[in-house]
C-alpha cells in the first residue's frame, strides 16, 4: 500500500462502508455511528450481535457526529450509499449500498487486509476487555520497571484509581515483586512473539519505562508515514490476540493472565448492570420489582434481559417468551427477511410486545432453543 496516496478519509470510509452493509435496509446511518463510537445502549449491542459487527465495536470512540457527516457525505457524493425515502411501512429513514459501493468495500477491505486486523473480534465484550489488560500492562511494565531501576519517584501513566490499586496489589509482596521482575519479561516475549513483526514493534514502542516514554500512535504514525487510524487497526488486533491467548492459555502465561482476570465480576458475559439485574432474575424477582430496587426504569431493565437472553443460552425466558410464540416471532423475521422491530411488529399485531420480538431474535442469534 502505498501510504501517501492514502489519506485518513479513505480509510474511515472503507471502515464504514464495510460496516453499513449488513445495516442496509435495516437500520439508520447514524446506527453504523453508534457502533464505531461504541454506545452502550442495549439496542446498539442488539445489533452488533445481530449483524456480526463485533469487530467495529468501539473501533473509533473518539469520533464526532460531525466526523461521521463527512464520512456518509463521502459515501454518497460517491454513489456508495442511497438514501431510502421514509414509509409507512419501514418507520425510520434507512439507506442501501448500490452496486458499485458493495465493489468498492471488497477493494477497500483488501487494500487495507481489514480480514486479518478485524479476525479476532468476535463478541462485543471485547472492547472492554482489551482496554482493561492494556491500561493494566502499561502501568504495572512502567511500574516493574522503576522498582529494577530502584527510582520509585514516578508519574503513574495510568491515572485510574482502579488499575492503580490492582498494580500496587500485585507488588504489594516483595515476594511478588521478586516473581513479576523474573516473568514479566519471559512472558511478554512468548506472548508477543507469534504477532507480525509491525505489530509487536507498536504494543512495545507505547510502553513506557525508567528507561522510555512511550509513544503514542499519533507519534508513530508520523515517524513511520502511515496513517494513525490504520495504526490503531494494527494495535487493536495485538491487543484482541493478546486477550484471546491469556484466557485461553492460562498455565502458559501464569502471571500475564492475571491481567485478563475479572473475578470481582458477577458475570463476564454481560454488561456489570445487566449481570446484576440478572443475579436478581435467578432469584426469581421480577421486572416492576427489580427496577425499584435498582431505581432504574423498567425499559432498562427489559434491555438488560434482552442482553441475558442473547449472551446466557441457559437462561429460561419462558416466563416472558412462550416457545411457540418465539417461533412465530422468528418465521415472521424471515418471511420478511427482515430484524426491523417495527415491521416484525406491524406483521404480528398488538398482542405481540417489542420485548418479545426482541427477546426471540435475541435467542436465535445467542444459539439458543427452547424446550
Amino acid at each position: 500500500m502505498n501510504n501517501r496516496s492514502i489519506t485518513a478519509q479513505d480509510f474511515y470510509c472503507a471502515v464504514a462502508l464495510n460496516a453499513l452493509i449488513p445495516l442496509a435496509n435495516e437500520r439508520t446511518l447514524q446506527a453504523a455511528y453508534y457502533i464505531l463510537r461504541g454506545r452502550r445502549a442495549n439496542q446498539t449491542l442488539q445489533d452488533i450481535h445481530l449483524y456480526h459487527l463485533y469487530p467495529y465495536y468501539r473501533m473509533f470512540p473518539r469520533f464526532s457526529k460531525e466526523d461521521w457527516d463527512k464520512i456518509v457525505s463521502t459515501l454518497l457524493q460517491g454513489a456508495l450509499i442511497e438514501h431510502l425515502e421514509v414509509t409507512a411501512a419501514n418507520g425510520k429513514p434507512s439507506f442501501l449500498v448500490t452496486e458499485k459501493g458493495r465493489d468498492q468495500a471488497r477493494e477497500w477491505r483488501t487494500q487495507f487486509q481489514l480480514d486479518l486486523w478485524l479476525a479476532p473480534f468476535t463478541d462485543s465484550t471485547m472492547a472492554a476487555r482489551m482496554e482493561l489488560f492494556w491500561q493494566r500492562l502499561h502501568l504495572l511494565v512502567q511500574t516493574i520497571s522503576q522498582i529494577l531501576a530502584e527510582d520509585m519517584g514516578f508519574l503513574p501513566v495510568v491515572s485510574d484509581k482502579k488499575i492503580q490499586q490492582w498494580v500496587k496489589a500485585q507488588v504489594a509482596g516483595s515476594s511478588d515483586r521478586d516473581q513479576w521482575k523474573r516473568f514479566l519479561r519471559e512472558e511478554l516475549y512468548h506472548l508477543w512473539s507469534p504477532f507480525p513483526a509491525e505489530v509487536q514493534a507498536l504494543l512495545v514502542r507505547q510502553l513506557s519505562g525508567a528507561a522510555q516514554v512511550g509513544k503514542t500512535l499519533s507519534q508513530l504514525a508520523m515517524q513511520q508515514n502511515e496513517l494513525a487510524a490504520h495504526l490503531l487497526l494494527k494495535f487493536r488486533y495485538g491487543l484482541a490476540q493478546s486477550v484471546q491467548r491469556l484466557e485461553g492459555e492460562k498455565a502458559h502465561f501464569p502471571y500475564l493472565s492475571r491481567l485478563v482476570s475479572q473475578a470481582d465480576r458477577l458475570d463476564t458475559r454481560l454488561t456489570e448492570s445487566a449481570a446484576r439485574t440478572y443475579a436478581l432474575i435467578q432469584k426469581g424477582w421480577g421486572v416492576e420489582q427489580i427496577a425499584k430496587s435498582r431505581n432504574v426504569k423498567v425499559s432498562t431493565v427489559e434491555d438488560h434481559l434482552a442482553e441475558i437472553a442473547l449472551r446466557c443460552p441457559e437462561w429460561d425466558c419462558r416466563s416472558y417468551l412462550d416457545p411457540q410464540l418465539g417461533a412465530q416471532i422468528m418465521r415472521v423475521s424471515e418471511a420478511l427477511q427482515t430484524s426491523r422491530l417495527r415491521l416484525i411488529k406491524d406483521q404480528l399485531g398488538t398482542g405481540v410486545s417489542y420485548l418479545q420480538i426482541r427477546l426471540a431474535l435475541a435467542r436465535r442469534q445467542g444459539g439458543a432453543a427452547d424446550e
